[in-house]
């Protein structure tokens, strides 16, 4: 479904990304897991094409720049770290139906079906009680869940989420877990993630990275263990079962 091929990528002398290749299975629900300032939004944002690939990432085997803008949004959603800075008047509701864009003709308005997704989407994320309310006066778990059911609303094939759980309470960081999992059993997930316990717990495959390289790279099990982690992260790490689900902490 999607695959990277030899990307690179440098800011002046700075090397930030170094000949990366992997490839991202459909229905799979992979995290990108690593140290702060090892290349995870880096990466991510050349798959979402907001940063210029040139040739080294492909979607259903076409390079994704030759894609019309419109139609890779129909197929691929994206919730960055830039989103959090949206500011204004605009409503919880008016920010979840913007996901529905690119299914919006040029000159028509949303329908009711889109209204419906949107409170679908709303209800699944928690964010439903927000509805009617402004996003400059919500608080940072608040406008996640929002941009969390924008990215939802665009009914994607490929769902990309960079750090989705920040700012979260950990009852909803369990809810979005659960729903990302319910959503990749018919679509594709590709996740960074800093809560380690939550990328052992449910995804199933992980993609490990360190100073710009991936470091490993397979299922979940075989890449996030004790071992792997400290000599990534140079901390010590444990590891514990409860009710047959693998946590993980330092």
């Amino acid at each position: 479904m999607l695959e990277i091929r030899h990307l690179s990528y440098s800011i002046g002398n700075r090397e930030i990304l170094h000949d990366l290749s992997f490839r991202i299975e459909e229905g799979s629900m992979t995290c990108i897991v690593g140290p702060n300032g090892c290349g995870k939004s880096t990466l991510l944002g050349h798959v979402s094409g907001r940063l210029k690939s040139r040739g080294h990432v492909f979607y259903e085997g076409k390079a994704i720049e030759t894609y019309d803008r419109k139609a890779y949004a129909r197929e691929t959603a994206v919730m960055a770290q830039q989103s959090m800075d949206m500011t204004g008047e605009l409503r919880a509701e008016q920010v979840v139906l913007m996901g529905r864009y690119p299914f919006k003709s040029r000159f028509g308005d949303y329908g009711k079906k889109d209204h419906e997704i949107v409170h679908r989407v709303m209800e699944e994320t928690g964010a439903l009680p927000l509805w009617g309310r402004e996003i400059r006066h919500m608080s940072g778990g608040e406008k996640q869940r929002v941009l969390i059911a924008k990215a939802l609303a665009q009914c994607p094939r490929l769902l990309l989420l960079d750090e989705p759980t920040n700012h979260l309470d950990v009852k909803y960081k369990i809810s979005l877990m659960e729903t990302l999992q319910a959503f990749h059993q018919h679509g594709t997930v590709l996740i960074v993630l800093h809560d380690l316990s939550l990328a052992a717990r449910y995804c199933d495959h992980a993609i490990m990275m360190k100073e710009g390289r991936i470091v490993e790279q397979g299922t979940a099990e075989e890449v996030l263990t004790v071992s792997k982690l400290e000599d990534t992260f140079e901390v010590p790490f444990y590891t514990a079962l409860h009710h047959g689900r693998r946590f993980l902490y330092c």
